[in-house]
Formats: C-alpha cells, structure tokens, sequence
C-alpha cells in the first residue's frame, strides 16, 4: 500500500506535498502564515504539463533562464538582446513568447474601485489578499479564489484543479444572502 500511495498522481503531481495540497486545501489554511507562504513559493515549481514535452523539445527553441535586455519591433519582426548564462545573444523572432512570470497583487485588480481594494487586508509580507475560510476578504462580500487565493489555500487554487474546492464554499456560504421570493 506504501507504494502504491507513493506512486499515486493527484492533479498536481505526485509526491505527499502534493497530495496534501491536492486533498486539503482547507488544512492549508490552518498553517501558520509563514508555512502557508513557504509552502505557496516552494511546493510547484514552474512546469508545463507532461503531455507538452514531445511538442516542445526539439521543436520549437527554448532558452531558459534568460533576461530580455533590449526589445524593439521591426515590421513583424522583434528584435531581442538577451543575456543569460552563456553572455548575451540577439535574436530576430516571430513569433515570440516571453514567459515573464508575474507577481500576484489584488492592487492590479483595475475593476475594482479604489476604496473597495484599499480595504482589502494582505496576506503579510505580500499583496494577495488574507481570506477567510470560504474565500472572502477583509471587505464584506468580496470573496476571492484562483491564483490570489494560492498564498491562502496552496498551489492547488492556481489551477482548474481548484475550482471545485473554491466553488462549493464561496456558493455555500453566499447562499446566506440570497432571498427566496
């Protein structure tokens, strides 16, 4: 049974770190801040999904580890000086995806009014919002879930994977609001 434990794959992989974001979002939750945080920045790492490698290696060209240093369009054209490990290098692409990662930041929410995010209290030492067990805010009535929620409830909210979790206890608990005609 160990093994067949060890060996089993859940939605974000295998490995019990996973399997225990995977299972208990919840428990996630009940962790200290800085273990939540750890365990947000830690647990999975970038990747793509197993069934991408063959379409991508040896395929289309991939440098990793890289900073754009200088970008400018040319026509249809991009023109990229990059530098990384092996010095820089500039490159005529089209087309190009650059793979920039982003910070997650409830301020960046541009359709919220300004009052309603500078309500919001923030997870410490970053700009997600803090979350309450059925994914609200600080500000009545403003529930939050996918990748803001992450540093709250794990790397399982940054995927569809943890739509369902999310899903069940946001309807839940905003169901107390609605009236019956």
């Amino acid at each position: 049974m160990a093994a067949a434990a060890r060996a089993a794959c859940f939605p974000l992989g295998t490995g019990w770190t996973l399997a225990a974001v995977c299972r208990a979002p919840g428990g996630v939750l009940r962790l200290p801040a800085a273990a939540r945080l750890l365990l947000f920045h830690r647990a999975l790492g970038p990747s793509g999904g197993w069934w991408l490698r063959d379409r991508v290696e040896g395929v289309v060209p991939v440098r990793t580890s890289c900073r754009v240093t200088r970008a400018e369009a040319s026509g249809s054209t991009a023109r990229l000086e990059l530098t990384g490990p092996g010095g820089s290098e500039r490159l005529a692409v089209d087309p190009m995806l650059a793979a920039t990662g982003y910070r997650l930041d409830i301020d960046a929410l541009a359709f919220l009014v300004p009052a309603l995010w500078r309500g919001v209290v923030r997870v410490p030492g970053s700009k997600p919002p803090r979350l309450t067990s059925t994914f609200e805010t600080s500000v009545p009535v403003l529930y939050v879930t996918g990748s803001l929620a992450a540093p709250m409830f794990g790397p399982m909210m940054r995927f569809v994977a943890g739509t369902a979790y999310a899903a069940a206890r946001v309807a839940r608990y905003a169901a107390r609001w609605v009236v019956a005609p």
